[in-house]
């Protein structure tokens, strides 16, 4: 099974993106095989609809679980419709820390979005 992260670098040594459509790269683990990849997030620089795009790009790699600090509305229903679980974890971590908690059963998955879906926005 592969699993994505977003990613600030290439490596699993590299830090956890904190977003999730906008992410520079995504690192997938297969876990059957334990290779790790890289893929550029060529849906980061989208207008609008980045997540959704970036969800139709891990599908594409084959990716059934995404490890994310939070995920929004547009995200998450794409996500599901592809089939594809969502689990969060605590933002500053390497994408190996994170992996390691998803292994050893320590995060939670996601079944709403994280936040309130403004996009970044807040109200006055």
């Amino acid at each position: 099974m592969k699993i994505a992260i977003p990613s600030k670098g290439q490596t699993k040594s590299d830090l956890v993106d904190e977003r999730f459509g906008r992410a520079s790269y995504y690192v997938i683990y297969d876990n059957d095989t334990n290779e790790v990849t890289c893929i550029d997030n060529t849906a980061k620089d989208e207008v609008s609809g980045a997540g959704g795009q970036a969800v139709r790009l891990l599908d594409k790699q084959g990716v059934k679980v995404v490890l994310v600090p939070e995920v929004g509305p547009k995200a998450l229903e794409a996500l599901k419709a592809f089939d594809i679980k969502a689990y969060t974890y605590q933002k500053d971590h390497t994408i190996e820390k994170v992996l390691e908690q998803y292994q050893a059963g320590g995060l939670a998955q996601v079944v709403t979005e994280s936040h309130g879906g403004y996009h970044g926005l807040t109200r006055a």
